[in-house]
């Protein structure tokens, strides 16, 4: 028992400086979370023109939550599918972890959640299975949303279109993963301007907002699941090289005007995830090839989901 104990991290919540940026308890930034994804959702479907009207025109505002809350309930499902599968992970490999806590964003809904470790994992391996388990689970859940809206979108009536979310064709190609699983499915869309108006199933705004918080938080940064996953992958001392050349080109970016999403989220990054994973108890045993791979393969999933579609700007 007391070599256990020995194993447990004691350290402050590293939660905390989050609250104390918005002066609110943590506990508040989950209905926050909720308010930030019901304004997403509200995103997706202003340029709707029947929606606009009920609104506007009409004072209906019962179509608020009737359009907006599945939409919002679907990329909450897919935050807690994320947080579900690597609680299993961490009780599968021995790893303690604190509650998850919610980064809201307008942009997404939800950037995704901080979930600290609370424990020493005992291998690179153990970390690395951890870390990738949430967000490849919830970017395989993201990318059949995806193709479902775009099937749905091509089967639906005229009259069931226009209930439907209405998007620029720049959202189809502010990503290349998901400009190039539409082009599989239906190319015509792509071949449209950029501002032109797309009604599309409102699963679209619930993969979309999940597949993006993926890319993000895949991303080899210090303590993001990317990060924890590229210190498993390549040891800590080549991990926080990598990571700290990925977040001075991102910031770069951001500064630059070239990764509009990356403002917000590169400073909560540098601010709040930078410090280096805890190290694991066997931090000499390297991983094996298979791990590897995953770990390259969930680094260039992240750069196709981040990266526009060719001829689009990043919007990201």
């Amino acid at each position: 028992m007391h070599e256990q104990q020995n194993y447990v991290l004691s350290y402050p919540d590293s939660n905390a400086p989050i609250c104390q940026l918005f002066f609110l308890p943590k506990s508040l930034l989950y209905p926050i979370a909720v308010v930030t994804s019901f304004c997403y959702a509200i995103h997706g479907f202003y340029l709707n023109e029947s929606f606009f009207n009920a609104i506007v025109k009409q004072r209906n505002l019962s179509v608020l939550t009737r359009r907006c809350l599945p939409v919002v309930a679907g990329i909450l499902a897919m935050q807690v599918l994320h947080e579900v599968v690597q609680y299993l992970v961490a009780k599968w490999r021995g790893i303690q972890v604190g509650a998850p806590v919610p980064l809201p964003s307008f942009s997404l809904g939800l950037f995704g959640c901080i979930t600290p470790l609370r424990s020493f994992p005992t291998s690179r391996a153990a970390l690395l299975d951890f870390a990738l388990s949430g967000p490849l689970a919830t970017a395989a859940a993201s990318i059949g949303c995806i193709v479902a809206s775009v099937i749905l979108t091509l089967r639906a009536s005229p009259a069931v279109l226009a209930t439907f979310p209405v998007v620029p064709a720049l959202w189809l190609k502010s990503s290349l993963l998901v400009g190039t699983i539409i082009s599989w499915i239906a190319s015509k869309p792509l071949m449209l301007p950029l501002a032109q108006p797309i009604p599309i199933h409102p699963l679209f705004l619930v993969g979309y907002s999940g597949l993006i918080s993926s890319g993000l938080n895949l991303l080899p940064i210090f303590r993001l699941d990317g990060g924890r996953a590229c210190t498993a992958a390549m040891g800590t001392r080549q991990g926080a090289v990598i990571s700290v050349s990925i977040l001075l080109f991102l910031l770069s970016l951001a500064l630059t005007g070239g990764w509009d999403l990356g403002s917000g989220w590169g400073m909560l990054v540098a601010l709040f995830q930078r410090r280096p994973e805890i190290p694991a108890r066997d931090d000499v045993t390297e991983v094996d090839n298979v791990r590897l791979g995953a770990w390259i393969f969930s680094f260039l999933l992240s750069a196709a989901i981040l990266s526009p579609f060719p001829g689009a700007p990043c919007i990201l």
